[in-house]
């Protein structure tokens, strides 16, 4: 078992994804340095095999989140929290054939994110 959980962001808007690493390691969680294409994804969490992955949902490159977390989930069953401003019905749809912990809207709140990483480290 591990000592602190490791989180791996997965967003494209860079000042998003820096103030959500700086709030989690100020939490005192182990954050990878964040990515912004679902591709980059795919890579760092089947070589790093984090805790959690925080996925936004429109991504920069080939993959959408949604894409991204499928192919991961097809090797490893790793936590994921979908992270989105954009919650259409298209969406909606795609989501619920994936396995994942839950989704958030933007803006999001890094209470709830402390709130389903305590209970990740509760369940480890």
């Amino acid at each position: 078992m591990k000592d602190k959980l490791t989180i791996l962001i997965v967003e494209d808007e860079i000042l998003t994804a820096k103030s959500l690493q700086m709030d989690l390691e100020e939490l005192g969680f182990n954050v990878l340095k964040p990515v912004s294409k679902g591709e980059v994804a795919v890579d760092v969490a089947l070589q790093e095999n984090p805790s959690l992955i925080l996925m936004d949902i429109r991504l920069a490159g080939g993959l959408d989140g949604i894409e991204a977390a499928e192919e991961i989930l097809k090797k490893k069953k790793i936590p994921i929290v979908f992270m989105t401003g954009y919650a259409t019905e298209y969406i909606q749809e795609r989501i619920p054939e994936i396995s994942l912990v839950d989704i958030l809207e933007k803006p999001v709140s890094i209470n709830k994110i402390k709130e389903i990483l305590d209970t990740l480290k509760k369940n480890m």
